[in-house]
């Protein structure tokens, strides 16, 4: 659409708030059998080398990641083939991991009637789902204390009304209900 109408694109969080480092072994050897660059840079890059993307907003925590953003956008080169083919491979091995894409930006938050810390919730469903997580359901029970559950949603959709990522809150807080507050699908 950008492309047709002749608009610029900003790209923010390319790294998906930092979980497009946080990699599954498998994706960790498909990137890393291609030599040294960072996880971030492949995710950053590939945002970067679209038609229209005049900027990428990476968010950093700390020194070495601004070294590490400024080692391959200082003189930037977009994806190779055989770089876009394992961002490709890595993206599968993600699907395959069946989790929320929250990026916890919380914006979905506030709007909350019933007080529901949804990305924290979120969190703790795919801890639950990628590492087989025992103790998320001790966290689960942890951030709930004093606000809302999951199985509390009384599905206004103020939350998907302003989530960024376009996220099936209310659907998915059905889902982390049946599997941290025990109820049974209807």
């Amino acid at each position: 659409v950008c492309e047709k109408y002749n608009k610029p694109v900003i790209v923010m969080e390319p790294v998906k708030g930092g979980g497009l480092v946080n990699l599954p072994d498998e994706g960790k050897k498909i990137f890393d059998s291609l030599g040294t660059m960072s996880y971030a840079s492949y995710a950053i890059r590939y945002a970067a080398s679209f038609p229209k993307v005049i900027m990428v907003l990476s968010g950093m925590g700390s020194m070495e990641m601004m070294k590490d953003n400024l080692s391959y956008m200082t003189d930037f080169k977009p994806l190779e083939e055989k770089e876009r083919e394992a961002v490709e491979k890595v993206r599968e091995v993600l699907k395959k991991q069946d989790i929320i894409p929250c990026t916890g930006c919380a914006y979905c938050v506030e709007g909350c009637p019933k007080g529901i810390i949804i990305p924290e919730i979120f969190a703790c469903y795919n801890a639950k789902k990628k590492y087989k997580n025992w103790n998320s359901g001790m966290y689960y029970k942890a951030v709930t204390q004093g606000s809302g559950k999951a199985k509390d949603c009384i599905k206004c959709g103020k939350c998907e009304e302003i989530c960024p990522q376009h996220i099936e809150i209310r659907k998915l807080l059905k889902k982390v209900s049946v599997r941290f507050d025990y109820i049974p699908i209807p």
